[in-house]
């Protein structure tokens, strides 16, 4: 878990500002009510390391209140390589929602991480998974 930092001169997890999550934001989708949009912003000083090849961020979604998550949103992300990072994204539910790897189905593979305001929105397998 990542801890808010407004300030480049604070201590960041783990010594390492590619592991600061910056805000998160829930909120029904505009164009359909039924549907959940989740965003979650990272440290913008990590323009130019990407994020950490070795870290899962994540979304733990709990349902019923028993503080454990019933279902989990998963992204890891290859090394930054030449200014382009891929991500992959997964989908898990039950005891798979509750582990600290990414485990599920996959929604999306590599597709390459966007690190500006240029960066396009990616279809993934939602609509078949996420219903």
């Amino acid at each position: 878990m990542s801890n808010h930092f407004s300030a480049a001169n604070l201590q960041h997890p783990g010594d390492d500002a590619r592991l600061d999550l910056t805000d998160l934001f829930v909120f029904a989708a505009p164009d359909n009510p039924d549907r959940t949009v989740l965003i979650m912003d990272s440290n913008p000083f990590t323009k130019g390391d990407g994020f950490h090849p070795d870290a899962v961020y994540r979304f733990n979604i709990d349902n019923d209140g028993d503080a454990l998550a019933d279902v989990a949103f998963s992204v890891t992300f290859s090394e930054f390589k030449d200014g382009r990072q891929t991500a992959t994204a997964y989908y898990a539910t039950g005891s798979e929602a509750q582990t600290r790897e990414p485990r599920g189905d996959m929604l999306i593979e590599d597709t390459p991480a966007g690190f500006d305001a240029t960066a396009m929105p990616v279809q993934g397998a939602s609509d078949r998974l996420c219903k």
